[in-house]
């Protein structure tokens, strides 16, 4: 009977998560990288934004668009793609550990920020996607976000499998070396 007890108490334990251990990194680490994703076709894009170091956007008709070149990046250690947006451009809204992300768009799936200083994502789902080597371009409904302030803050960055950044942008360092990663994107 114990023995019986004990193998419930442990599978429930393991079908509530409380016995897997959390990663940190990304929103929830279960979706690959699809690196031959190709839902629609990027190549008309005029980009109204291009950072210089791989991050453009545009907006169209209701569609955001983000591209990231990380081709600068090891790209067999490239597992995770994400996209960090700050749709309010208010970093004390949002993930506080993402200096205020509502947003995060990793491998293709939306997620939006829970709760503010806990690593807290809720999955809203799939978003288009073009992946080619090295380069990720993703294309979101406007209407995913509630509510896109007049200018709102995008960054990029390339995650390796024990989800440590490998390469940023922007990449722009402050003076105590943390990595500023801001761009601001007008939507009028």
């Amino acid at each position: 009977m114990r023995f019986l007890s004990f193998t419930l108490l442990l599978s429930m334990l393991l079908w509530s998560g409380c016995a897997a251990p959390k990663e940190q990194g990304t929103p929830l680490g279960h979706h690959p990288q699809n690196k031959q994703q190709r839902d629609f076709d990027p190549s008309g894009i005029n980009w109204e934004v291009d950072n210089g170091e791989g991050l453009r956007m545009h907006l169209e008709g209701g569609w955001l668009y983000l591209q990231f070149d990380y081709r600068k990046a090891d790209l067999e250690m490239s597992r995770y793609i994400q996209f960090i947006i700050d749709s309010d451009a208010n970093s004390s809204t949002g993930n506080a550990v993402e200096n205020g992300a509502d947003y995060i768009v990793e491998n293709g799936y939306l997620y939006h920020a829970k709760q503010r200083d806990l690593w807290d994502w809720e999955e809203m789902g799939k978003v288009g996607a073009v992946v080619e080597e090295g380069i990720e371009t993703v294309r979101i409904a406007v209407s995913a976000f509630g509510r896109l302030a007049s200018r709102f803050r995008v960054n990029a960055e390339v995650l390796n499998a024990k989800f440590t950044p490998i390469l940023y942008s922007p990449d722009a360092i402050d003076g105590e070396g943390n990595h500023l990663k801001t761009v601001y994107i007008p939507t009028e």
